[in-house]
C-alpha cells in the first residue's frame, strides 16, 4: 500500500466513520507516508525495457585494414568510440575508433546503413597498441582518448594508451584536418590541427579518489586475471567515455568502481593541450550512482546535458548486470564526497538481437544521437565484439 493509498483511506475513513480507527491502522498510514517523504525526490522508479527500434544495419564489405584476416576480424570487432558531425552537404559523417591499433576510420550513416570510408586515419605514428576507448567532437575538433589502463589479461602497463588525442575539423568535408608536424604549435596563434597529449595521466594521480587506482600494473576489476592468477584485483584506471560540452572535455570511467558509485572526471580542453597559454589546468571530479558493479561504457553531449551509457565494470562477476542509459545535468555535486544520482531512462533489451556469422559477442560500447527531440533522444549504438559496430537504434524516452 503507498503512502496516498493510505492517506486517502485514513481520510475517507474519518469523515464517514464515527468511531476512531484502530491505532495499528493509524501507526501504519503514519509510517509509509513518512518513509515516502523520507525518501524525497530522488527515488527512482526503475528505467524501462527499450528494445532496438529494428535490426541490425547493414555495412556492406565492412572497414578494412591492412592486417592478417584473422587480426582484420579482431580489428572490426573492436569498435569503441564514435563521433558525429555533419558536412557542408549535411551528410552525417562518423569518427570510429578502435581499441586494436592505432588507426581510427570514417563512416556515413544513411538509411538504416552504415556507408563505412577506406581512408585510414592514424591516430598516433607509432607501434603501441593505443586502445582507443572513446570519441567526441564540439563541431570544432574531434577527440579520441585512449584507455590509460592496464592490459586486461595479464596486467601489464600500457604506456601507449596514456593519450589524448585532437584533430581540427574541416567544416566542408566534416573530417579531421591532420597536421603532425604541427602539434608543438606556432607563434602565430593559429589553430593547430593536430594535438596529442599526455598530461591526463598526471592529473588522474592527483585525484583522492583516483590516485590508488593510477599506476603501473594496476589490475583491472577486483579479481586475479587469467593470465596473471598470482595478481590482484586492484580496480585500475579504465577510461571507455568521452563527452565535450562547453569547452570541457568529460572523462568517464569503467573502473574504477566502488559501492555502486562510477567517476568522471572533467578538464578544460584548451587547457588540457596547453593551446591557452596561463590557463590552469583545473580538473572537477563527479561521483555517479550507476548502481552495483556498472561503469561507464561510454558518453554523449546533447542540449541539456550528458547522456550515459553504462555497462558491467571490469570484474569478471559484473558481466550479467546489463545496460542503461541514463541522464546527467553536467554538474558536479555541491561537495568533493556528494554522489550525483543520474535520472535513469531505459534498460537495453538485447535479447533479441541475432548475431552474425563474423559477430563475437554484443557489448554496447559507443553511441551517438541522431536526433533529440522534446520527448526523446534516438541514439545509434555500436557494441565492441560485433563486426562493424554492429549498429542498432533506440528510440529512448526523455
Amino acid at each position: 500500500m503507498t503512502a496516498s493509498v493510505c492517506a486517502v483511506s485514513y481520510s475517507a475513513a474519518m469523515r464517514t466513520t464515527p468511531q476512531p480507527l484502530p491505532p495499528r491502522f493509524v501507526q501504519l498510514a503514519l509510517l509509509v507516508a513518512g518513509l515516502a517523504l523520507s525518501a524525497g525526490a530522488g527515488a527512482q522508479l526503475p528505467p524501462v525495457s527499450l528494445k532496438p527500434d529494428g535490426g541490425l544495419w547493414d555495412s556492406g564489405a565492412g572497414f578494412y585494414f591492412d592486417l592478417g584476416r584473422k587480426k582484420l576480424q579482431k580489428t572490426r570487432q573492436s569498435v569503441s568510440g564514435v563521433a558525429c558531425n555533419l558536412d557542408a552537404n549535411r551528410r552525417r559523417i562518423c569518427l570510429l575508433a578502435f581499441d586494436e591499433g592505432a588507426e581510427a576510420r570514417y563512416a556515413y550513416i544513411g538509411n538504416r546503413e552504415l556507408t563505412v570510408d577506406a581512408e585510414p586515419v592514424v591516430l598516433r605514428q607509432t607501434n603501441d597498441e593505443l586502445d582507443a576507448e572513446g570519441a567526441a567532437t564540439d563541431g570544432r575538433y574531434f577527440y579520441v582518448t585512449g584507455s590509460h589502463s592496464a592490459k586486461r589479461g595479464d596486467c601489464a602497463s600500457n604506456p601507449g594508451s596514456r593519450h589524448v588525442i585532437r584533430f581540427r575539423l574541416d567544416p566542408a568535408t566534416g573530417r579531421a584536418l591532420r597536421s603532425p608536424a604541427a602539434s608543438s604549435g606556432n607563434a602565430s596563434g593559429a589553430l593547430v590541427d593536430y594535438a596529442d597529449t599526455g598530461r591526463l595521466w598526471s592529473l588522474m594521480q592527483a585525484q583522492p579518489a583516483l590516485a590508488p587506482h593510477v599506476g603501473e600494473r594496476k589490475c583491472l576489476g577486483s579479481e586475479p586475471p587469467a593470465k596473471a592468477p598470482t595478481q590482484a584485483g586492484q580496480q585500475g584506471v579504465n577510461i571507455e567515455g568521452l563527452a565535450v560540452r562547453d569547452g570541457q572535455l568529460y572523462f568517464g570511467f569503467r573502473g574504477p568502481v566502488l559501492d555502486g558509485v562510477a567517476r568522471v572526471l572533467a578538464v578544460d580542453a584548451d587547457a588540457l593541450f596547453g593551446s591557452e597559454a596561463g590557463r590552469a589546468l583545473e580538473t572537477t571530479m563527479t561521483s555517479l550512482a550507476l548502481g552495483q558493479r556498472r561503469g561507464i561504457r561510454d558518453m554523449v553531449a546533447v542540449k541539456t546535458g550528458i547522456l550515459l551509457l553504462a555497462g558491467p565494470d571490469d570484474s569478471s562477476a559484473s558481466q550479467n548486470v546489463g545496460w542503461v542509459l541514463a541522464w546527467w545535468d553536467g554538474k558536479p555535486g555541491e561537495s568533493s564526497t556528494s554522489v550525483v544520482q543520474p535520472r535513469l531512462l531505459a534498460a537495453l533489451d538485447l535479447g533479441g538481437v541475432k548475431l552474425r556469422n563474423c559477430d563475437k559477442e554484443l557489448k554496447p560500447e559507443a553511441m551517438t544521437v541522431l536526433e533529440e527531440t522534446p520527448s526523446a533522444y534516438k541514439l545509434l549504438v555500436l557494441s565492441d565484439g560485433m563486426c562493424d559496430g554492429g549498429p542498432l537504434t533506440f528510440t529512448v524516452p526523455r
